[in-house]
């Protein structure tokens, strides 16, 4: 995620190695004073990537400045993450109503959609479809090709010619399975993971019709705003987590690796660029922003409010019981009204032949309520390990992911809006491609 970042300090230090190898080595060098001005032109001149790679680095560097001292006046102030002071006041809202079953339905709707639209790209012939392997063939005793019988007709030299061509053969099969990046093959995983939104967000409106504004997808006043403001907090401590990992190991994304240009190339595919752009920048965001922060934070967050709000009462209760005499007759049935099920929680309401139970449920607990806040902490690290998990295999990424995904979780605990932990993500997706399309022009 930080490769932009990495780039431009790689590029600041070349540019630097550049200016120093400028000056003439030895003055007794046969070259003449105008070719070593024109030598030394060329070197110092600088073309329009590496103008407007200086200028995001300038750009970063200043955002590492205001964010350092943002950070140390919100300290210095006594602003902590939660409670009264915290960074971000947390807003009353809605009780969520979907379960963490949602964030299992996003999968089964993700594999369904991306098998069907796969299906249906092979069959117009935008895709081709994946070849059989021969293994029956070289399995098949009447294929096998004669080999000699006498070891004495062949040579040393011979023998060791299987052995020098087996590596070739396995680098040309590696090739041959990684395929490069092609149109078709974002539209596929845009459309996929589109369609799978989609699903998930009608199956949530078919159990509650405001879902989409209840699971914080409506943007609220000032959630634009805050979300470029944390972006300016988040990002700059991130991305010197991942300098400091990129250090005992090379960060590497196959999206990224895929678009370098080849010797071979021409230049860069810009078509392939821009529609990976959307699908990185844009619907990426959204999408993982839905399925992770929504789907699996917001469940997380309602199974664990709901079973503190159940110790709680019944510490209530036994207090309760403590201080009422047992010869009061009104002592058990209180006990009976105020005893509530996970169902009842959810979905307050009134049962044959007995009252409603929003007479004796709190508030705050009740589903319809607006004024709910939440209270556990642990959904936010829960959600963000597995952000992490998710981009295993890309190095040691997952760690500065880890944190980059507790900001976020932050956000939407706090605000229980997606759009700020969306407008952070889109910013960090975004640098990183702008600086990925810098280095594609200057290679």
């Amino acid at each position: 995620m930080s490769f932009g970042f990495h780039t431009a300090s790689q590029w600041a230090c070349s540019l630097l190695a550049q200016g120093d190898a400028t000056a003439p080595a030895d003055s007794t060098d046969l070259t003449t004073a105008s070719e070593v001005a024109s030598e030394s032109a060329e070197v110092v001149e600088l073309g329009p990537p590496e103008i407007a790679l200086s200028i995001l680095s300038i750009l970063i560097i200043f955002a590492f400045a205001t964010s350092l001292s943002q950070w140390i006046r919100l300290l210095y102030r006594g602003k902590r993450p939660f409670g009264p002071k915290a960074f971000i006041p947390v807003r009353p809202r809605h009780l969520p109503f979907w379960s963490v079953l949602y964030f299992v339905v996003f999968i089964g709707a993700l594999i369904f959609s991306s098998s069907l639209l796969q299906g249906a790209f092979q069959a117009v012939g935008w895709i081709e479809k994946p070849a059989a392997h021969a293994t029956a063939d070289s399995s098949d005793p009447e294929t096998e090709p004669l080999v000699a019988t006498d070891p004495i007709a062949e040579t040393p030299d011979q023998i060791s010619e299987p052995d020098e061509a087996a590596p070739n053969a396995a680098e040309e099969s590696v090739a041959a399975e990684s395929p490069a990046l092609s149109v078709p093959q974002l539209t596929l995983s845009t459309l996929g993971m589109l369609t799978a939104t989609v699903i998930t967000l009608m199956i949530l409106c078919l159990n509650h019709r405001s879902a989409i504004s209840r699971i914080g997808l409506i943007p609220q006043r000032g959630d634009i705003g805050l979300g470029f403001r944390s972006a300016l907090m988040i990002l700059p401590p991130t991305m010197l987590i991942m300098t400091a990992v990129s250090l005992m190991q090379e960060y590497s994304h196959p999206v990224l690796d895929a678009l370098q240009p080849d010797e071979s190339e021409t230049g860069p595919n810009y078509a392939v660029f821009a529609l990976l752009f959307v699908t990185t920048a844009l619907v990426t965001p959204i999408v993982e922003e839905f399925w992770i922060r929504g789907l699996l934070q917001g469940g997380l967050q309602r199974l664990a409010d709901w079973r503190l709000s159940m110790v709680r009462q019944s510490f209530e209760q036994s207090a309760a019981s403590i201080e009422t005499p047992d010869s009061d007759p009104t002592f058990e049935p209180q006990r009976e009204a105020k005893t509530i099920t996970e169902a009842a929680y959810m979905a307050p309401g009134t049962a044959a032949g007995t009252e409603p139970l929003a007479i004796t449920v709190p508030t705050a607990m009740q589903t319809d309520s607006n004024d709910w806040t939440p209270t556990a902490i642990w959904p936010v690290f829960v959600a963000s390990l597995v952000f992490a998990l998710l981009h295993w295999g890309q190095g040691l990424a997952p760690i500065p992911l880890f944190f980059l995904s507790l900001g976020l979780g932050y956000l939407y605990r706090q605000t229980g809006s997606l759009i700020p932990p969306i407008i952070v993500h889109f910013v960090l997706n975004g640098l990183t491609m702008v600086m990925t399309l810098i280095e594609m022009t200057r290679a």
